[in-house]
């Protein structure tokens, strides 16, 4: 099967939303070979009105207020309702809460619920057809149906952020009528595991309607060359419906948008949440979101819930699949050439601290994989986690053997290149990431290495920092795919994520084969991986045993060429306060993909 078929050539989520800052729509431009005067003639002027929605406009006295995470907050028009434009950042609240999903994984019963679909038949060459409901309407009162589904389904594969690797989306995704969609993979995918493939569309969430983006599919399937394409693309990138344009499908619309808050109400055409009655609202932090709408009075009030019995301490998966991570980069040319000096630095920090310090109660992660740490061990062979080095733990003794091996000495107290020069690294941080990344770079200066360590907004810092990879090292949140629950989708978007790809032209630290040490002994012969081989047989693995198999080769190359060295997962997933609240701490609802979300529309919510 061809390798490219893999490549993710657009642009990721976290890159439209590193370039939102400084930079903005021509650099988007620009990232697609275009210029700033290069819109498709393909698309007419697309101009919204309001969308009319019938809510209770009495809410703040006739309903009781749930407060979710605070981290989405339109006003003035600065967030807008496009998952493809890069100023829009959801938050939970703006993807959990006002799109619907077609079904929902829940990993209490390891199942998928489904939601808008109400059911689906997989043939033997994969060939689905869904059967969606009709009881699910958009928040203008229209039918939500399977032409909403074929267009959000066909648009993220266009934008090269969907499941364009299986399906060809010129023929592969298509309404059979207005309640019957059908998805089939190409013929090479037609013996994909059975698993894989239903990560691949199950959980799709309803972000857009055919009605406001359907002319984007048209002017896809009109365009004649890859130029249009991308001329096409870009004009996706600068539609800008506003939060009071946009229609919604999930469970709540935003109502009030202003520079101090954002109000959620039940959205009136859900089948579940138009019986509801309480409302979200959400806050401007006084520090990051504070910066953006001026000084603010008003904040979020806490959502951590109170009282939280031991048996959730820790979720069962790193819900929001994320987690925290060392990214390296390619300018230092040891950094990029050696996987020793990748392990050194690693070493050379104290993660275990860093985590206690900057995220207590959170777990560390011991393997650095590529594979979410909430269910690494359902996907490597127990041996062979056992047999992995963790690099949390600091230790600067193996460091200093490690930059030894390659040529480094000390000199000091000070570490010099193989070529006898001071070895300085470039550590720019943007300030999310303050407190993690000092005591990183506190720990490598006195490991003594010299530290060129700097802290910027994060908006500058993504927009000219991160998105230039201009930077020997940083700290991020590494975006994997915990949402897909297959190892397959962790692993494809370590090694092919156009920010952060290990072997993709832009950054380009691993190599298509690499040479490891036998599977679970550090110690042990050389081998040869081939990591697209290993990402296609994983792909089409018929039998647990299989994927395993290839899964556990995967996790132990990227354990031991370290491109990324993972810290802790990023989980958050208390949202409600269980002390105001008739919240059943009992069933598990609530532990599944979409947090509390899911939680509600399973089993609603009344205030004490």
């Amino acid at each position: 099967m061809p390798a490219n078929n893999h490549r993710k050539e657009s642009l990721s989520r976290r890159k439209l939303l590193a370039l939102s800052g400084a930079t903005g729509a021509a650099a988007l431009a620009g990232c697609f070979g275009g210029d700033d005067d290069s819109a498709s003639d393909l698309i007419e002027e697309h101009d919204l009105d309001t969308v009319e929605v019938d809510y209770n406009e009495n809410y703040e006295d006739e309903y009781d207020q749930a407060v979710p995470a605070g981290d989405v907050n339109p006003y003035n028009d600065d967030y807008l309702f496009n998952p493809y434009t890069p100023a829009w950042d959801s938050g939970d609240g703006g993807q959990e809460f006002t799109n619907e999903y077609l079904a929902v994984y829940n990993t209490s019963i390891g199942e998928f619920v489904p939601r808008v679909a109400d059911d689906w038949e997989i043939d033997d060459d994969l060939t689905t057809t869904i059967y969606i409901s009709e009881d699910y309407g958009w928040s203008d009162g229209s039918d939500i149906t399977a032409h909403d589904f074929e267009t959000e389904m066909r648009l993220a594969a266009y934008m090269g952020m969907g499941m364009q690797n299986f399906v060809d989306p010129d023929e592969g995704i298509y309404a059979e009528d207005d309640y019957t969609l059908v998805i089939e993979p190409e013929d090479e995918y037609s013996d994909l595991e059975d698993e894989l493939w239903m990560n691949n569309w199950a959980e799709t969430i309803l972000q857009v309607s055919d009605a406001q983006f359907g002319q984007y599919i048209e002017a896809f399937e009109d365009a004649e060359d890859e130029d249009e394409m991308q001329s096409v693309r870009q004009d996706v990138l600068g539609f800008e419906p506003s939060w009071d344009e946009k229609l919604y499908s999930g469970p709540f619309v935003f109502v009030e948008a202003n520079e101090q808050y954002a109000d959620q109400v039940p959205n009136p055409e859900h089948p579940i949440a138009q019986d509801w009655e309480f409302y979200c609202r959400y806050g401007v932090y006084t520090d990051e979101e504070g910066a953006q709408a001026g000084e603010v009075d008003w904040v979020h009030n806490d959502p951590t819930i109170e009282d939280l019995p031991d048996i959730y301490d820790e979720p069962p998966v790193s819900f929001s699949g994320q987690s925290f991570a060392i990214i390296f980069g390619v300018e230092d040319e040891y950094i990029r050439e050696y996987p020793e000096v990748r392990q050194a630095i690693t070493y050379a920090i104290d993660l275990e601290n860093v985590v206690e310090v900057a995220a207590p109660g959170t777990p560390v992660d011991e393997y650095s994989t590529g594979i979410d740490y909430g269910y690494v061990e359902n996907f490597v062979h127990g041996d062979v986690l056992d047999a992995m080095p963790n690099y949390a733990p600091e230790d600067t003794d193996r460091a200093a053997e490690l930059l030894e091996e390659v040529g480094f000495e000390q000199d000091d107290g000070e570490w010099l290149t193989p070529d006898g020069d001071t070895w300085t690294l470039n550590f720019p941080v943007g300030d999310w990431f303050e407190t993690h990344s000092e005591i990183m770079s506190n720990n490598l200066a006195e490991f003594g290495i010299d530290m060129d360590y700097y802290v910027e907004e994060f908006a500058t810092w993504e927009a000219e920092t991160d998105a230039n990879l201009d930077y020997d090292l940083t700290v991020h949140l590494n975006y994997g795919m915990a949402r897909d629950y297959h190892p397959y989708s962790d692993l494809e978007e370590e090694f092919h994520n156009p920010d952060r790809g290990l072997f993709t032209e832009r950054t380009g630290i691993v190599d298509e084969q690499v040479e490891v040490p036998e599977v679970g002994d550090p110690e042990g012969d050389m081998v040869t991986f081939d990591i697209e081989e290993e990402l296609e047989a994983m792909a089409t693995a018929q039998s647990e045993e299989e994927l395993m198999d290839h899964s556990t080769n995967l996790a132990w190359v990227h354990n031991q060429l370290l491109p990324g060295a993972t810290v802790f997962p990023w989980s958050e997933h208390y949202f409600v306060n269980a002390a105001e609240w008739d919240f059943d701490l009992e069933t598990d609802d609530w532990l599944t993909s979409n947090r509390i979300a899911h939680y509600l529309l399973q089993n609603g919510l009344q205030a004490e």
